[in-house]
């Protein structure tokens, strides 16, 4: 019996450190030439920096001569030339073949473009992604977006297509709409694997529950993007679908695919080869990567060849993780922090988002219930402002504030004030993310 494939690349995969770090070298170099001759944006703003030059020899050169790149540039640039592409643009308009776009997270949505080549390059390593979640030929994978213009929705298809993996990609059903598309298809075929955005996860275990298990009773993996993923969620959703879930960071300007793999979901693996990959101090811009500490995360794009990044400043925060991973894999990985953004301060303590949700979503009657952190506008605050989905079915409301503010109490160690939000009264991002603070 022949061995199991496990990996799609994995020359790449399991190449060692020292090898990895030449390839970055050569690719960096290669890559400031390319942009000084071919971006307008990047060629007045590399100015005077000579990838040829004795001036730059490593790393430490590249990140004391290169200047970091921020979206309010790119805005601002797009804003002032009316040019779509904030002159990022690398290859004639006509080699553009795919357009898309972010999600307006932090501002309005920035538009990228995509050659005939890029989507072969993003096949390739998402095929990566795939195998490393455990999918292989012969499965059956359902891709549920809320739409196509989304960098990560071509992601996970091209990726699927280029390992010859059997796809069923449809639009999520509006809210209320009746039927959930893979209960449909699986009448007729057994199911793998799916993919589902964090509101469609959210609505679809809502509305079915066990019968989950009932109608994909082969599913092994499930794979969501567009939140941080807490112990508690992890926990109650793997109960209910019977599958295996995964969690990714998909950085859309860059479109850097990442993700767990099958042997742990506590950290990414990104492909080193085609993106470089910094953490630096948000404040001072200070590099602390390898450090072990949590700091902002830059990316510079080393193969696209469209519309490429270089030292971009995502404004997510993480940390670079370098022990060996049990799957194999040499590189390393990602660990994902929350933004400031998400968090309140209360009193002298700083409270994610996902330290509330880890309680809230423990507690049975709270799974799955959707919430709001109230954030005054002058932080600190005095105590943590909750809004909570009220549990249908149930009288008891005092009981179940009492319970809840306990256990923030216990575990958070500050008090908190409790609210009940009525069915309806959420507020989204957009269509496929929900916004867990709001600022008041």
């Amino acid at each position: 019996m022949e061995p199991e494939i496990v990996y799609w690349n994995e020359e790449i995969e399991t190449l060692p450190g020292d090898g990895i770090r030449e390839i970055q070298w050569e690719r960096i170099r290669n890559r400031l030439s390319y942009l000084k001759d071919k971006s307008r944006f990047y060629s007045r703003k590399l100015g005077d920096v000579d990838p040829k030059s004795n001036a730059f020899q490593d790393l430490d050169d590249f990140r004391k001569l290169v200047p970091f790149t921020t979206k309010k540039e790119l805005q601002e640039e797009r804003e002032r030339s009316q040019d779509p592409y904030s002159g990022l643009l690398c290859v004639p308009p006509t080699e553009i073949i795919h357009l898309i776009r972010t999600a307006g997270t932090t501002g309005v949505p920035t538009i990228y473009g995509l050659t005939r080549e890029d989507l072969h390059t993003i096949g390739e390593l998402s095929a990566r992604m795939w195998y490393q979640l455990g999918a292989r030929k012969g499965h059956t994978v359902a891709i549920g977006t809320f739409g196509s213009w989304n960098p990560f929705s071509t992601t996970l298809l091209e990726g699927l297509r280029t390992a010859g993996i059997k796809r069923y990609h449809f639009s999520m059903p509006a809210p209320g709409e009746e039927v959930f598309p893979v209960e449909i298809l699986s009448r007729w075929m057994d199911i793998e694997g799916i993919y589902l955005s964090s509101r469609p996860l959210y609505q679809v275990t809502e509305k079915y529950g066990m019968k989950l298990k009932e109608f994909l009773p082969k599913l092994q993996y499930l794979f969501m993007a567009g939140q941080h993923v807490t112990s508690s969620f992890r926990k109650g959703i793997e109960a209910i679908w019977s599958g295996k879930l995964f969690d990714a960071y998909p950085m859309t300007d860059a479109c850097l695919p990442s993700a767990n793999c099958t042997k742990q979901v506590e950290a990414f693996h990104f492909p080193q080869d085609a993106f470089f990959v910094e953490i630096i101090d948000p404040e001072t811009g200070q590099d602390l990567t390898g450090s072990g500490k949590v700091g902002e995360i830059v990316v510079s794009s080393l193969v696209l060849e469209g519309t490429p990044l270089l030292r971009f400043r995502s404004g997510d925060m993480g940390i670079i993780v370098s022990e060996p991973c049990p799957c194999g894999r040499t590189g390393a990985r990602l660990g994902i922090s929350e933004r400031m953004a998400h968090a309140v301060l209360v009193g002298d303590r700083t409270i994610f988002s996902s330290d509330v949700e880890e309680v809230l979503y423990g507690i049975p009657d709270f799974f799955l219930k959707q919430y709001h952190l109230v954030k005054r506008k002058v932080q600190p605050q005095e105590r943590l402002i909750l809004r909570v989905e009220q549990p249908s079915g149930t009288s008891s409301e005092e009981r179940l504030k009492e319970e809840l503010a306990s256990r923030i109490r216990e575990d958070m160690g500050v008090d908190s004030e409790i609210e009940f939000l009525s069915k309806g009264d959420e507020k989204f991002v957009a269509m496929y993310k929900f916004l867990k603070v709001v600022t008041e």
